[in-house]
């Protein structure tokens, strides 16, 4: 079953349509609203949706939700997805499956300025899966495509190197660059 549906062809064909006339109206802010709701625990709310985040009872938190670096890793993913989708229905390129594992790698002491440490995340991995019956290299094309214009990896290679690799049908796969 292809996750490439009709609806999403003729969705992004529109969006990149719109976003293409001249004078086109792209450039605006993405925000989000937290507020701490507990002692370890958050909330992002918008008009439909609530997010939350806790970290675990070992650090004062509840456990109830992942913690705040496990969703910021995962919103890369979030939107590594998207963009794959997007750039894939544009092309007409389809797929069975798509999985994306992002990995942050960081010193937690740095949480307290213990030693000095950096609190920043310092490497990320971000690791494909897709099944398909696509070419290797048309998805690796694609990827490279969506990891120049995912707005989340493209804004965190610019602080934090970024190590990637790439499944098609559970082999390896390099990466085109470009």
């Amino acid at each position: 079953m292809t996750l490439v549906s009709a609806e999403l062809k003729e969705g992004v064909q529109r969006l990149f349509e719109t976003w293409s006339s001249p004078g086109a109206k792209t450039v605006g802010p993405t925000v989000a609203e937290t507020r701490l709701i507990g002692p370890q625990t958050s909330e992002a709310k918008w008009p439909n949706f609530t997010v939350v985040s806790d970290e675990p009872k070992s650090v004062g938190g509840t456990d109830s939700a992942p913690p705040p670096s496990s969703l910021f890793v995962a919103s890369i993913g979030f939107a590594e997805n998207v963009i794959f989708a997007r750039q894939a229905a544009l092309r007409g390129v389809d797929f069975d499956a798509y999985e994306t594992m992002v990995q942050g790698t960081w010193d937690r002491k740095g949480i307290f300025g213990i030693e000095d440490a950096d609190p920043a995340i310092t490497n990320l991995l971000i690791e494909t899966r897709v099944t398909t019956s696509a070419s290797p290299q048309s998805v690796a094309q694609l990827l490279r495509l969506t990891h120049e214009r995912s707005p989340m990896t493209a804004t965190v290679a610019k602080a934090v190197k970024i190590d990637r690799k790439l499944y098609v049908n559970g082999v390896e796969v390099p990466i085109i660059s470009g």
